[in-house]
């Protein structure tokens, strides 16, 4: 039998993915690696060719003429691809492989926590701006950015999951309904049910003799009986909101797919390759929703506006609470929110992980200084269609009267540039700067953070860049010497330390968290989280100026 399998380029176990997929352990396809795939006894190997995203995946030469091998390196790539395996006569087939990111990062899940968190800071910041534009949803008729696609099929994943957990034991209640038989099918109708179906419709006589009816009916009784009773019914309000939150996101899903089947069919190869792609994937996606809005249960419900209500059940239900918080992010990822950083995928998490601690940290310092003279004007651009796009890069805000933040500035030569702080070799662009006085210490603070989206011993090689921002970022001050303007530098990253309690005896990389090590130098790390609370996040981002100014 003609059979795929996958297995690193170094060797090790080798798991089948076609024509059915064995299940591959977590972390064993990962990111920054080197795979091979073997289609083995097949007498179209020649002829074969494999796939990945539409892209087709370089051929190696095979020793054996039944067997066809391909190398696939993923790259800084995790999350889901799409393989294609085309064989002559037999047209294309089509499986999913998910790559994990390399152990010196996080866990995809942060992936989904990381956009998450930067579409709820987004909309938080949005209503502290001066724009009035509803972005709660976005329309149909325009593709989303390839980021939000990502995070509307994870969760639409645990949706279906959550819908088929909620169906193993649904909800339920006693309903009475009145219906109306045949008296000859009515024998355990009452008396107050009997004298009532008299008022109308046909009376029949018995002519038995004697009669077998009570007395007081005077040997008559109704035709027709109208007799009340009790069955178990799933048709609730939370079932019926569920079912048509369901119904509402397989059809916005359905109009996004047929946008991008016709996006596939221009002229660009770039655009025909992803938007073809997740034209296909988005149909199955509608279709999934869709299924789980026909099965077990759901086909007793009825319909109702696709709006959850908090109730009781939604609070206190574990699976019902799930639906429910799946519900706020599915809300997240339809919102007409647009941007550079959405427009590439998940995959390139190092991008996302920029972003993400620029908008947590904006977020806690408009908690922590208030929003008095909070100018999000350079942030946020509208469009007549009412969509937003947050402009990522060279992003300059004023959170209070006398401090910036800063997101990838750019400083120039220190003498082309008009404040005349700059650098004095090239063009240096760190990830966030936090700028300014009103700190608690006399004189300009300038603190550059720099985001890394690693973790364990992948930080040590990240030491240079903020090595290069202290040393390189200068002024020409009055007298004409050279002098540097940063404070302190740090690199923002998800790891957490293991401290001792002297930082000379910590090993790096965790020497650069420790408290005495950042006290002492003004250098260091800080861990930033997917995840952390609003209070962790203004802990951090006190913490950093305490360090800055000497005050730890």
């Amino acid at each position: 039998m003609t059979t795929l399998h996958v297995q690193s380029e170094n060797g090790g176990p080798a798991w089948q993915v076609w024509p059915t997929q064995e299940v591959i352990p977590s972390g064993s396809i990962k990111e920054a690696s080197s795979y091979l795939f073997e289609l083995r006894d097949s007498d179209d190997a020649l002829d074969a060719d494999l796939l990945i995203d539409d892209v087709p995946v370089e051929a190696l030469r095979s020793r054996q003429p039944r067997v066809a091998r391909w190398r696939w390196t993923p790259g800084f790539h995790a999350g889901s691809v799409e393989v294609a395996l085309r064989l002559p006569g037999t047209g294309i087939r089509r499986f999913e492989i998910t790559t994990d990111p390399d152990l010196r990062k996080l866990t995809r899940n942060d992936f989904d926590v990381m956009v998450r968190e930067v579409l709820e800071d987004t909309f938080a910041l949005f209503s502290l701006s001066a724009f009035r534009k509803g972005i709660a949803r976005q329309s149909s008729s325009k593709p989303p950015p390839l980021a939000r696609l990502e995070f509307l099929r994870s969760r639409a994943e645990e949706i279906t999951q959550t819908i088929e957990a909620i169906n193993r034991s649904p909800r339920h209640f006693l309903r009475a309904e009145q219906i109306t038989l045949p008296f000859h099918r009515a024998a355990r109708a009452t008396g107050p049910e009997i004298i009532k179906s008299l008022r109308s419709g046909l009376i029949r006589t018995e002519t038995n003799r004697p009669s077998r009816l009570p007395a007081a009916l005077g040997g008559r009784l109704p035709a027709q009986i109208t007799i009340r009773q009790r069955r178990n019914s799933v048709d609730i309000p939370e079932h019926r909101q569920i079912k048509a939150c369901l119904q509402s996101w397989a059809a916005w899903l359905s109009g996004v797919a047929d946008v991008l089947a016709k996006t596939s069919r221009s002229n660009d190869s770039d655009a025909l390759s992803t938007a073809g792609s997740w034209a296909v994937r988005t149909r199955r996606i509608a279709r999934q929703l869709n299924d789980a809005a026909d099965s077990g249960f759901m086909t007793e419900v009825t319909d109702s506006p696709p709006m959850l209500q908090m109730s009781s059940l939604f609070r206190n239900d574990p699976v019902y609470h799930r639906f429910y918080r799946l519900w706020q992010d599915m809300n997240l990822g339809l919102a007409a929110l647009f941007g550079d950083f959405l427009q590439m995928p998940l995959a390139r998490t190092y991008e996302l992980y920029e972003l993400w601690c620029f908008l947590r940290l904006l977020r806690a310092a408009v908690q922590e200084y208030g929003s008095t003279g909070v100018d999000l004007n350079n942030l946020f651009v509208t469009n007549a269609a009412g969509g937003v796009t947050i402009s990522a890069g060279a992003v300059i805000v004023s959170v209070s009267p006398d401090k910036v933040l800063c997101f990838q500035r750019q400083y120039r030569e220190y003498w082309v540039e008009p404040s005349g702080e700059g650098s004095f070799s090239r063009v240096m662009v760190p990830d966030v700067v936090l700028a300014g006085t009103g700190f608690g210490s006399p004189g300009k603070q300038v603190i550059v953070l720099d985001a890394k989206y690693r973790i364990n011993d992948g930080l040590n090689d990240a030491l240079n860049s903020i090595h290069m921002y202290r040393d390189a970022l200068v002024q020409e001050a009055k007298s004409g010497e050279i002098e540097g303007i940063v404070t302190a530098a740090y690199l923002l990253t998800p790891h957490t330390p293991a401290l001792n309690a002297d930082f000379k005896n910590t090993p790096v990389p965790g020497r650069l968290f420790h408290p005495q090590y950042r006290d002492k130098f003004r250098f260091g790390a800080i861990t930033l989280r997917p995840g952390m609370s609003s209070d962790d996040l203004r802990n951090s981002l006190k913490t950093i100026v305490a360090d800055a100014i000497g005050e730890t």
